[in-house]
């Protein structure tokens, strides 16, 4: 694995690590509430697949625009795909 593979798979990997142990600290009623905005956004995605698939598209190539070394640029790209898919509600857990 290239140096910026392994960089970046280690900050995503800590992230979601972080977003866990936050998630599971939080009240049963707020992960219900988050667990349910996840699962109606994915839905709705879901529903309207075909301008899902127009704006992934977008974002994958904005990513594949970036060369090997800009790696941090493309965990950004990343970020903001999924707070544009998902939204705000997703922010309380980071």
């Amino acid at each position: 694995m290239a140096k910026s593979t392994t960089i970046a798979a280690l900050i995503l990997g800590a992230s979601i690590g972080a977003a866990l142990l936050k998630f599971y600290s939080m009240p049963k009623e707020d992960q219900k509430e988050f667990i349910d905005h996840l699962k109606k956004t994915t839905h709705d995605l879901l529903d309207d697949a075909e301008n899902t698939v127009e704006k992934v598209e977008h974002f994958i190539g904005e990513f594949k625009t970036k060369g090997e070394d800009e790696w941090v640029d493309k965990l950004y790209i990343l970020k903001k795909m999924f707070s544009d898919f998902y939204g705000s509600k997703t922010r309380h857990l980071i």
